[in-house]
């Protein structure tokens, strides 16, 4: 052999080093074994979260649809379209000279300001099919803007981010998404432009920012209450370019159509119908509906409550839901203490700005969205379809937290909370909202939000976290 050369003690040594070797069929058995390596994992992973996303392109698309049959069907039919007709035709009479608001005591058909109008009149020169057509195409942009917006701003990534984050928030108001297609509504553009403008803010461009804002504030007038967080957070560019565009959109585009002169009128004749109209029997120019359970604002709900009001002045002439009897004066005081109570709550909430992150400046973003909402004097229910940002938000708390962990259940348990109330609306639609179900889901949002945004901001900044979101939420 050819070890027989070798000493004992270095056969010993060879003994010891010999392998044995693998026969026929366990190489073959081997090599047919699936692989399991942390890469074919990973593509794995991303193949089904690319499927996912694929189905959610479909099902947005089937919503579209779906929601867009009745407004279409009835233009081009010729039948009562909503709100649809309101619209152009307030466009035509801006072109052709009429009064948008009429001078008489008659409630004003079109609340909306005389920027808004001028918009809708550049709308109208196509017809009223063009007209239709071209506001359903912006709503189904402005919602596909808003699900991106708010990813974005809750993880710092818009794209391929958990699948739910785009799914869940719209399906929880989908009644309100729905809403804006059946009655031609711009609540969801608004929350667009509101989170376009929180975008600008982030991407330290804010007089992109501050233009975003006044164009929601020129076409419905209540996101103007942004400029209170602009100014708190001295975002001073952001301020001015707001109050500039803002000037530009209620005086100059209108007097393009009416002249300076008439233009002004206008302004001045909406701002007294509208924005100054509120006493004990309405507000704006709704009587019957103000302070009906369809009005969902922190200010219907109060007299609704403490007043002898009709819950549903629209249909019943009876039906009152007040678990109190005050004065105007009096319910006026409470409205006043819960008004500033939570914008006390809010600026308590936040960090100074030396321990300020994109992470907290969504948080921000979020309860701000919330108190416009609920400081709107009009604010019916289909205005909750802002809620799709807060919920983005809670969503990817949750998500985040460790699975079984006490802090996912806790968190769990206070998202499942205002989706309960929001479901309410299924069975008992009148009652629930009569008593606020909206608003209160609302409220649970923000108190949760702010008490998560106190945790983050005492937890301490590092370096390295400055400018951390949420962070990619995985799937």
């Amino acid at each position: 052999m050819a070890t027989d050369h070798l000493t004992g003690t270095e056969k010993s040594r060879m003994r010891g080093r010999v392998t044995r070797v693998p026969q026929k069929d366990e190489i073959l058995q081997e090599s047919s074994a699936p692989a399991s390596s942390p890469e074919n994992i990973d593509g794995n992973a991303k193949g089904k979260q690319g499927k996912a996303y694929l189905q959610l392109l479909a099902l947005f698309a089937v919503l579209v649809i779906v929601f867009s049959v009745a407004p279409v069907t009835n233009v081009l039919k010729g039948k009562k379209n909503k709100d649809y007709p309101l619209w152009y035709d307030t466009g035509r009479t801006v072109v052709e000279g009429g009064d948008i608001y009429p001078k008489d005591p008659r409630p004003f058909p079109f609340m909306y300001p005389p920027s808004c109008a001028a918009m809708l009149a550049i709308g109208s020169f196509g017809g009223e099919v063009p007209f239709v057509f071209g506001l359903i195409l912006l709503n189904t942009a402005a919602w596909l803007t808003c699900i991106l917006l708010s990813v974005y701003l809750a993880t710092g990534h818009a794209f391929r981010q958990h699948p739910l984050l785009y799914l869940v928030p719209s399906l929880c108001v989908i009644p309100f998404v729905s809403d804006m297609y059946l009655l031609g509504q711009p609540n969801l553009f608004l929350l667009a432009l509101m989170l376009g403008g929180l975008a600008c803010l982030r991407l330290h461009r804010p007089w992109s920012a501050g233009g975003l804002i006044a164009l929601a504030a020129a076409v419905k007038a209540f996101p103007v209450m942004a400029v209170g967080y602009l100014v708190y957070r001295r975002q001073w560019k952001a301020t001015a370019a707001m109050m500039g565009w803002l000037l530009f959109l209620l005086l100059v585009l209108p007097s393009g159509f009416r002249g300076p002169a008439r233009a002004w009128d206008d302004l001045a004749t909406w701002t007294r119908g509208m924005v100054l109209k509120y006493d004990a029997g309405s507000i704006a120019q709704r009587p019957h509906r103000s302070y009906s359970f369809k009005n969902q604002s922190m200010m219907a709900l109060v007299n609704r409550l403490l007043r002898p009001v009709l819950a549903d002045g629209e249909a019943d002439k009876v039906w009152r839901v007040n678990i109190a009897n005050f004065d105007f004066r009096a319910v006026n005081a409470v409205i006043a203490l819960i008004a500033g109570a939570l914008c006390v709550y809010y600026m308590a909430s936040m960090p100074s700005n030396a321990r300020r992150t994109e992470r907290t400046d969504a948080i921000e973003g979020a309860m701000l969205l919330l108190m416009i909402v609920f400081f709107s004097p009009l604010s019916f229910n289909y205005f909750y379809v802002w809620l799709i940002f807060p919920l983005t938000i809670a969503l990817g708390m949750v998500l985040e937290a460790p699975q079984g962990s006490r802090q996912r259940a806790l968190l769990s348990v206070w998202l499942g909370a205002p989706l309960v109330l929001l479901s309410l609306a299924v069975p008992f639609l009148r009652e629930s909202q009569a008593y606020g179900n909206l608003f209160f889901a609302g409220l649970i949002l923000m108190i949760g939000l702010g008490w998560k945004m106190r945790r983050i901001s005492s937890d301490g900044v590092s370096p390295q976290g400055r400018g951390a979101a949420l962070g990619p939420v995985a799937s």
